[in-house]
């Protein structure tokens, strides 16, 4: 789900969230790394941790989601992340996960809800694109290397590399794959990283907000081939 705005060469600025200088960039989750850490000011813990508190931190994980019949995402959870930094990455997965859902089931809504602002528009825009064209898919996107570099106070930045060269674009109403493949299923197109400002509400519920890429031959996105 490749998003119209292209990362610039900074880090992603998020609304309530400091900047933070570029930090090296392994997609393998190299654990010497951290992949998961988050800076915090001096004095504060990140969202959800009490000052001085031992936090329970996730181990790796692969999970399978099922979008549609057909249609399947795999997420690869790093190690490392304590259970506020897991809210923001599964926020940035669950609207990645419920896009594809609108996609492949016609009126669902329901990713809405999981996307504000610049995001939400964006997310509806891909989705009415391909219901206009009647088109669907079938096939394996993986989301991987995922981070959660920032989180300052109710913003926070995930940044994940996404492959969907196992995506094949299908007619809605016979369910075979369209003649023209569409650039983007196809490598080095089909890798690249995706990286999304998140925002807590007043619900306390994390959503997106904004979504940038950086596509081959950015080096971020070249970062993430395997």
């Amino acid at each position: 789900m490749r998003m119209p705005a292209a990362l610039a060469a900074a880090a992603l600025l998020v609304t309530g969230c400091a900047a933070q200088a570029e930090r090296p960039f392994t997609p393998a989750g190299d654990a010497a790394s951290s992949p998961g850490a988050v800076s915090s000011p001096a004095g504060t813990s990140p969202a959800g941790a009490s000052p001085g508190a031992a936090r329970p931190l996730s181990t790796g994980s692969v999970e399978s989601v099922e979008a549609a019949p057909g249609l399947t995402v795999s997420i690869e959870w790093p190690a490392g992340l304590d259970a506020g930094q897991r809210g923001v990455a599964k926020a940035f997965t669950d609207a990645y996960v419920g896009t594809w859902k609108a996609v492949a089931g016609g009126e669902d809504t329901a990713y809405l809800g999981s996307v504000e602002e610049q995001a939400a528009r964006d997310a509806y825009t891909w989705v009415r694109g391909f219901r206009e064209r009647r088109e669907s898919a079938t096939g394996t996107a993986k989301v991987y290397a995922l981070r959660v570099p920032a989180v300052v106070g109710r913003g926070a930045e995930v940044d994940a590399c996404v492959d969907e060269s196992g995506i094949q674009v299908t007619d809605a109403g016979s369910g075979r794959p369209v003649t023209s493949q569409p650039s983007w299923t196809r490598p080095p197109a089909a890798v690249y990283l995706q990286a999304a400002g998140v925002r807590r509400g007043d619900d306390g519920a994390w959503r997106v907000r904004t979504y940038m890429h950086a596509a081959y031959p950015h080096q971020r996105a070249k970062e993430c081939r395997r």
